[in-house]
């Protein structure tokens, strides 16, 4: 449903005119990205987050503990498609770095941008640190980046007064199944154009997107009410992780995933859109998201996608700054530190000349991509007459579901997994990752063993012990969950 909005600012000049789509010269800058993530998808191996993800494919439901639906039905797309392959599995996440290069373009269209500045967009969006890197794992953080970006297309649409209202609140509705860190992008722009730009709130249109929107994130409302809305407690009561960073760090992290030559395009972008009342509104969301993860506590990665949105409409400004000689030059600066920050994006590098460089010890994810199967077949060999596995977090129980032969049962409390848990009675358990202390729940504790790993990481040396449960596992599970809670 198209709305015609009486609009902008005669100052926008050629912005209300879309050019002609650059579809040779941007299909080649996703092509050149594509190729880099695809050449390096398997090199290490399953990141702890994405045992957890490929598990929760086999587990599609209306919602999990700290993410919407979207991520479980791609899991379970990619599992159809390409069976446990990894690269299979990443290669989802890679598409979506695709789109969204895509869709950076297309936000440098609506703004007046010829084939050089949509290129600009494309190339400065995806070859971003930031998509690099989070293009190289199955994770919902690369689906929120495009979300984020088509919500905010669109918004730019409506706010240049083409837009529809329908197609926006489909867009909010997926994209808010897709990552809840969406609702704060949508709260801004709402508040944005009610400050700024009233007269898009007043068409009936909004009212049919929020419907809609409502509509699609029904089933995850659903679920969170008859599993007590533990998503709402687990993210108000966070546990800690390995990408939890300093408020200073926030704001480094910001700047380095943006890619440090490339914050004046996203700086230029910001200032474009604010100096403008008609497109202030999402000046105003670009600014205000930055902040409230900054003054939250949240992560650099869940304010990053409006940084990607800022660059490629600094694209456009960029596009008539840059001279062919300056365009040079900050061309070869730009490639110059992204090459040099690639191996802490992307494991070019092979597994022992990273280790010995520090480059794993840098990146967690790193660290956790290496030793599942090594792990799964630890826990066999020392399971026999075992009835169940009980694991201490998601990652071991992700990597004994997928890697594991012939094991017995396993379970976890921890997560999504507690609502997992295998139909057994047995009470003779092996125990990955519990030491003596914590395993309160066993009537006997005997250590057997340690996580061995190829490197430094959460898991590595952890105790794995026999257990005599001291109940049966559904009497003993609430205080498990509520240990793991």
């Amino acid at each position: 449903m198209e709305q015609a909005y009486p609009i902008v600012s005669q100052e926008l000049g050629d912005a209300a005119v879309p050019a002609t789509f650059a579809v040779r010269p941007v299909a080649i800058a996703v092509g050149c990205k594509c190729v880099l993530n695809l050449a390096f998808a398997g090199r290490y191996g399953w990141q702890r987050d994405e045992l957890y993800y490929a598990v929760a494919g086999h587990h599609l439901q209306g919602g999990y503990v700290e993410f919407p639906a979207v991520t479980g039905l791609l899991s379970a797309a990619a599992r159809l498609l390409f069976g446990w392959s990894l690269v299979g599995f990443r290669s989802f996440a890679i598409a979506a770095g695709a789109l969204t290069m895509v869709v950076a373009a297309l936000v440098a269209r609506e703004l007046g941008g010829g084939r050089r500045a949509q290129t600009l967009a494309a190339v400065a969006v995806g070859f971003s640190p930031l998509l690099i890197a989070t293009n190289g794992l199955f994770q919902p953080v690369s689906f929120d980046q495009l979300a984020t970006m088509v919500v905010l297309w669109l918004a730019l649409r409506l706010a240049l007064g083409r837009g529809s209202w329908l197609l926006l609140g489909i867009a909010a509705g997926v994209g808010l199944e897709t990552k809840y860190t969406l609702a704060v992008v949508l709260v801004l722009l709402v508040a944005g154009f009610a400050v700024w730009r009233r007269d898009v709130l007043q068409s009936r249109g909004f009212v049919l997107a929020l419907v809609v929107a409502a509509a699609l994130v029904a089933p995850n409302l659903v679920w969170e009410a008859r599993h007590g809305w533990v998503s709402v407690h687990w993210f108000l009561n966070p546990p800690s992780s390995a990408t939890d960073e300093s408020r200073p760090q926030y704001v480094v992290d910001l700047l380095l995933v943006t890619h440090i030559v490339a914050v004046p395009v996203a700086a230029a972008g910001t200032w474009f859109l604010l100096r403008e009342r008609a497109l202030r509104p999402l000046g105003a969301a670009v600014i205000g998201t930055l902040v409230a993860y900054l003054l939250l506590g949240g992560k650099s990665y869940y304010a990053a996608p409006v940084l990607l949105f800022a660059l490629a409409v600094g694209a456009v400004p960029f596009d008539g700054w840059a001279t062919r000689r300056r365009l040079q030059r900050v061309g070869v600066a730009f490639v110059l530190v992204l090459v040099l920050l690639l191996p802490l994006g992307l494991p070019v590098l092979p597994l022992h000349t990273a280790d010995r460089l520090g480059v794993i010890a840098a990146r967690s994810d790193y660290q956790d991509e290496i030793g599942w199967h090594a792990l799964a077949a630890q826990a066999a060999r020392l399971s026999r007459g075992i009835d169940v596995i009980v694991t201490s977090n998601y990652g071991e129980a992700g990597a004994l579901e997928l890697f594991g032969r012939n094991l017995p049962a396993v379970a976890s409390a921890d997560v999504t997994f507690r609502y997992w848990r295998p139909p057994v009675h047995g009470r003779s358990a092996l125990l990955v990752g519990f030491d003596k202390r914590q395993a309160t729940f066993c009537a006997t504790y005997r250590r057997i063993g340690r996580i061995a790993m190829p490197v430094s990481n959460d898991e590595r040396g952890q105790p794995i012990a026999r257990c005599l449960l001291a109940g049966n596992l559904p009497a003993l599970w609430p205080s498990l969950v509520s240990r793991a809670s």
